[in-house]
């Protein structure tokens, strides 16, 4: 049974005037550790789009909790993940895993799109 939906769509510009003003504060701040590994890994070219793709993921799954950033869920409690292949997946931490069990979520898709300006990212938070 799905228990939520969320999209969220970002512009790639925005991010990057973000992370050209606050650089590795900016990564800290939205990134978990293993996120931080992922973001090392690709090249610069490829950072604003993995930022971007990750932020949308992130506020998309906060929809999906029904309580968006200001309610005590942080960044980093939504870890966007790509497995072997490139898919994505999400892991929730902290307050983002309480709220998500108190709701019964225990399964989470998302999907990302990007273009050259934005990054979309739609997630499901559903009941087995």
């Amino acid at each position: 049974m799905i228990k939520g939906i969320g999209i969220d769509l970002v512009d790639k510009s925005r991010i990057k005037d973000i992370y050209s003003k606050h650089g590795i504060r900016f990564e800290n701040k939205i990134l978990s550790l293993k996120e931080l590994k992922e973001l090392s890994e690709r090249n610069d070219s490829n950072k604003i789009s993995y930022l971007s793709n990750n932020f949308a993921c992130k506020e998309a799954c906060s929809k999906v909790l029904g309580k968006g950033f200001s309610k005590g869920v942080q960044f980093k409690d939504i870890e966007v993940l790509r497995n072997s292949s490139g898919g994505p997946f999400i892991n929730l931490n902290g307050e983002a895993s309480v709220i998500a069990n108190d709701l019964k979520i225990n399964n989470i898709h998302v999907s990302i799109t990007d273009s050259k300006e934005t990054s979309i990212a739609f997630v499901i938070g559903e009941s087995l």
